[in-house]
């Protein structure tokens, strides 16, 4: 007997999903890192929080240090 395109039944879908919500609530976080100095060869989309000034910065896709602000 052949298996023609038969959809995935409701159990399947919602086991996979659930899959999908465990891996991204247990997903190990980013963190930025410590740094007392900016780094000097930084590549685009680094981002590292400079202890000494106390700022989050990042490199953006032109090269130019952003210093990004939090409330």
């Amino acid at each position: 007997m052949a298996y023609i395109n038969q959809p995935p039944d409701l159990r399947t879908i919602q086991a996979d999903m659930d899959s999908r919500i465990r891996k991204l609530e247990t997903a190990v976080r980013f963190t930025a890192p410590s740094v007392t100095t900016d780094p000097v060869n930084a590549r685009k989309g680094d981002i590292w929080l400079n202890t000494t000034s106390n700022l989050l910065k990042a490199l953006d896709n032109n090269g130019n240090i952003r210093i990004i602000t939090w409330v």
